[in-house]
C-alpha cells in the first residue's frame, strides 16, 4: 500500500467512526465493495458488526461475501448504515436503488469518493505509484449532490476527496 493509501486509509477510518458510534445501540452495516476487507476486520474487532461484499473477494467468511453490489443478498431495510468508501466511481448509477433497497428508512450511507474535476490528478498519482492502482476504470465520477440520498453533511477530504454523509429517505 502507498504512503499516501495508508494516510487516506486512517482518515477514513476517523470520520466513519464519529458516524458509526450509535450510543442507541449497534447498527448493523454494509462495507459496499470492501476490496480485501481490511475496513471489516477493523470495525468487526471494535465491536461494530459490519458485512463486506466485494465481486472480487477471494476467500469468502461469515462476514466476507463475494457477490455484485447490484443484486445484493440481503433483505429490503437490512442495514443502517451502507460504506461506499472509494467505489461508488467504479459502479453504474443504477447501485443506488439496490443501496435503498437494503437500507433502512433514515439510515445513513457514507461515501468517499475522488471530486469530478480532481480525477486526472488520481489517475496521475495512480499511474506515478504514488496512490494506490485502481482497480478498475472511473466510469461515475459525481458530484454528492447529485446522488439519490438526502444530504446531512459534506467536507473535502484530502483536497482531491469528498466526503458525505446521506440518509435514506424512503
Amino acid at each position: 500500500m502507498s504512503l499516501l493509501g495508508m494516510i487516506a486509509d486512517r482518515k477514513r477510518l476517523g470520520l466513519i467512526l464519529n458516524e458509526v458510534n450509535n450510543p442507541a445501540g449497534p447498527m448493523k452495516i454494509l462495507d459496499l465493495g470492501c476490496g480485501n476487507g481490511w475496513f471489516v476486520k477493523k470495525l468487526n474487532s471494535m465491536g461494530i458488526g459490519t458485512i463486506g461484499i466485494d465481486i472480487n473477494l477471494e476467500g469468502e467468511t461469515e462476514n466476507l461475501i463475494r457477490t455484485s453490489a447490484y443484486d445484493l443478498p440481503f433483505p429490503e431495510n437490512y442495514f443502517d448504515c451502507v460504506l461506499a468508501i472509494e467505489i461508488i466511481e467504479h459502479l453504474e448509477p443504477r447501485v443506488y436503488k439496490e443501496i435503498g433497497r437494503v437500507l433502512k428508512p433514515g439510515g445513513k450511507l457514507i461515501v468517499t469518493s475522488p471530486i469530478p474535476k480532481w480525477n486526472w490528478l488520481v489517475e496521475i498519482l495512480c499511474n506515478s505509484g504514488l496512490a494506490d492502482p485502481l482497480v478498475t476504470p472511473h466510469m461515475n465520477c459525481i458530484k454528492s449532490e447529485d446522488l439519490p440520498f438526502k444530504l446531512l453533511k459534506k467536507r473535502s477530504f484530502l483536497l482531491i476527496e469528498w466526503f458525505g454523509v446521506f440518509e435514506n429517505e424512503k
